[in-house]
């Protein structure tokens, strides 16, 4: 299998680890392709989370997102029991959504196995399309984050 390694975005990226399940791999061990949007959705959920505004605070304000488009490329296989580096980071900024762009590596691997993202589009209560709200602008504004270290991978007890 080859693997491509990609310029390293910038300049706020979220890492988060993932543990392949028994359960998330076919019977070959590999993983199964649908799921590497679930790793997706928990690079959005930690890179949230890690700029210190949970997803969940956006929703008690009254704000949602909408998955308008995603995609995924596979450059390699992940199988089970390994440790999947997930970085994710915004890459584009509209009036009215957000681009996120994952990156997934093994463990401690500069080479990208999987790359992939997802266009959010910022809907209201009634699912209606609105404005990014200022609040949540200032929060997603890659341009007012600085670079965070990758804190490692968890440490096994």
């Amino acid at each position: 299998m080859s693997t491509t390694t990609l310029p390293k975005p910038g300049p706020f990226v979220s890492t988060t680890w993932y543990r392949v399940l028994y359960a998330d791999t076919d019977n070959m061990k590999v993983v199964y392709n649908g799921h590497y949007f679930r790793f997706f959705e928990q690079g959005r959920n930690e890179f949230m989370r890690q700029l210190g505004f949970p997803y969940a605070e956006v929703e008690r304000r009254g704000v949602s997102t909408a998955i308008t488009e995603t995609g995924a490329h596979y450059y390699a296989s992940f199988h089970y029991d390994e440790l999947i580096r997930i970085e994710t980071w915004i890459a584009k900024i509209n009036r009215a959504s957000f681009r996120f762009e994952y990156k997934l590596y093994l463990e401690h691997s500069d080479a990208v196995r999987v790359s992939g993202f997802s266009l959010l589009a910022v809907v209201d209560e009634n699912t209606r399309i609105i404005k990014i709200p200022d609040w949540l602008l200032e929060i997603i504004n890659p341009a007012a984050r600085p670079a965070r270290p990758d804190p490692g991978p968890p440490v096994s007890v």
